[in-house]
């Protein structure tokens, strides 16, 4: 059985969570204490070096980053539906747009989610905020492209880049940024899937 470390506000960790119920493996939650800094203490350490979570244990292999894990997983499995097409250009634009995904609307998020969420209002650093909605409401015109003729990002269907992105669009109203109407349709559907809802609102 899988061992996930992780912890219940790690948007990145929910990633691992959502995929793991998307494919319904099998898997054990160890809970590292992030409050308590237990991952900058030696044993955690010892796992991943950079003392961050998620990190995967299949047996003796050890994995941390949330999408390197999930890419693991669905090659490992090789399921019937894979996530990832065989087309090789196919592939490279589906990967082109997770590092979308990463720079363009997670870390600009991250930098206002996490000042507003755990950060005195007082020490905010407000330009750096400001860029920040302005970078993730770029981004959100060019889903829009996407989203005002397809359901889903890529394929047409719930896949890779909604796990990806469902534990940071759930915060959405915190990024100060004007949300497309077929963009907050696609955050609504996103938001129902069954995986999702059991992670998300558990």
């Amino acid at each position: 059985m899988y061992e996930l470390y992780s912890h219940p506000n790690s948007t990145y960790s929910k990633r691992v969570h959502i995929y793991l119920k998307f494919r319904n493996l099998e898997y054990e939650t160890i809970h590292v204490a992030l409050d308590k800094l237990e991952n900058r203490k030696k044993p955690f350490l010892a796992i991943n070096p950079y003392g961050k979570v998620p990190v995967l244990r299949d047996h003796e292999f050890v994995l941390s980053e949330s999408s390197a894990i999930i890419r693991y997983l669905e090659e490992k499995h090789g399921f019937d539906n894979p996530l990832f097409p065989e087309d090789l250009q196919k592939r490279a634009i589906l990967n082109q747009m997770i590092n979308q995904c990463e720079s363009e609307f997670c870390f600009p998020g991250s930098v206002i989610y996490f000042a507003k969420k755990f950060v005195p209002e007082e020490n905010w650093e407000p330009k750096r905020m400001k860029d920040s909605s302005k970078r993730i409401g770029r981004h959100f015109d060019v889903l829009e492209t996407i989203l005002s003729k397809e359901q889903y990002l890529f394929g047409n269907q719930f896949g890779i880049l909604e796990i990806l992105y469902a534990p940071f669009i759930e915060n959405v109203g915190m990024m100060d940024s004007k949300v497309p109407n077929s963009v907050e349709e696609w955050i609504t559907r996103v938001m129902e899937e069954p995986a999702v809802k059991q992670v998300l609102k558990s």
